[in-house]
Order: C-alpha cells, then structure tokens, then sequence
C-alpha cells in the first residue's frame, strides 16, 4: 500500500474559532494526501441498497480490529462554538435534546450488534465527552482530538499527525473509538461528517482503508 503524505491544516487564527467549526478552514500541503482507498462492493439495485452497505460495515465491526472516527451528536451552532471550558459544561455549547437522543440510539445500535468497544477516546469538549458516555458509557478526554481552529498552525499540524499514528497503532480484537470534529475528520478521511457520522477505518500498515460510513444517527 501506498505511503501517503500527511496534510498540513492551515488555519487562520483563533478569533475566527466559531468559522471554522463552520467549515471555513482550508487545507494546504506541498504533496496533497489522496483519498484513503474505500473497501467497497458493488452496491445492490433498489432502495435496500444503502442498508446492505450498512451491515456490511456493521459486519466488519463485529470481526475487530477497527476505528471508529466518529463526529460528536448533534449541537445547535451558536456564538461560543469554540469555547472550552474544562470542568464548566454550561459554559460550552453542549449536546442539544436531539444530540441526546442520537448518542443513545448510536449506542444501542452498537450493543444490539454485538461490537466489541476497546478504549474511547474524545475531544475534551463536552459535546464529545457526552457523546461517548451516553453511547458507550465512558469517554476519555485525549487534547490531540480538539478541533483545530483552536490552535495554532503548527499545534494543529502536530495533533492531525498524532490522530493519523493513533489510527495505524491500533490492533487487537476490540474497536477502538474516537470522537471528535468535523475538520479532524475530513483532515484524515477527505470527507465531510455530519453531526452523529462515523467512518470505519481499517489499519493496514503505513496508511488505512475505509470500510464505510454509518449515517443514520446524523437524522
């Protein structure tokens, strides 16, 4: 498999927080990562074409060994977007009711699968940390999952390069999850999630594959 280069996040600075939780932040790189390739099958005629897909990433889950890059449930954007406040949720903009309830049909999808969940690991904002204790009953905050419009250049830079090893790192027969932000993800992936997606990532060596994205809880 193809090494591939990793790449730099270049983000204005933290004043312009809440627009880049907005999408506004742009990527640049002197040798631009193409798309990680994506385990797929050819897809079925109809409309029960996208729940095949589903299972067969459910199925993929319940083997092991796999990542799960998961965007936290859904929040109401507002003013105050990229505030962290450690140990002062109200301070921070927290899941909303819909949030709520997404998480726990996340996790009572994955229990009623049977899929093994190895460690969880956040962004110590809330709306992570939240997500992960609703879904999965435990959350542990990691700093590198923060979102990058809330460091500089070169923190941003350094943390996008430590989520890539984390993914590669990881083996065993449990799945490992990881949930973050929007541009965390797309930085790794060069998709887009939506609030309550997540990728399944397949470690293979000096890069991943992806397995498929799950949609349903971003409704």
């Amino acid at each position: 498999m193809t090494v591939r280069k990793r790449t730099a996040l270049a983000c204005v600075p933290v004043a312009l927080a809440a627009l880049l939780m907005l999408g506004s932040c742009s990527f640049a790189s002197s040798e631009r990562r193409e798309p990680p390739p994506l385990e797929s099958v050819a897809p079925l005629p109809g409309e029960d074409a996208a729940a095949d897909d589903e299972e067969r990433v459910w199925a993929a889950l319940e083997a092991g060994g796999k990542v799960i890059l998961l965007r936290h449930t859904h929040v109401v954007i507002r003013e105050g977007i990229g505030r962290l406040a450690p140990g002062n949720c109200e301070k921070e903009v927290n899941l909303s009711p819909r949030g709520v309830a997404q998480a726990r049909r996340l996790g009572e999808a994955f229990r009623a699968h049977g899929i093994s969940i190895g460690e969880v690991l956040a962004s110590p904002f809330c709306r992570c940390m939240d997500t992960g204790r609703i879904a999965f009953g435990r959350a542990t905050a990691a700093a590198y999952l923060m979102p990058p419009g809330v460091l500089s250049d070169e923190k941003a830079a350094s943390n996008d390069a430590r989520l890539f090893r984390t993914i590669l790192g990881h083996r065993g027969a449990s799945n490992l999850v990881m949930i973050t932000h929007d541009l965390n993800i797309a930085d790794q992936v060069l998709e887009p999630a939506e609030m309550g997606e997540f990728f399944v990532l397949q470690p293979a060596g000096a890069d991943f594959s992806i397995v498929g994205k799950i949609r349903r809880f971003s409704r």
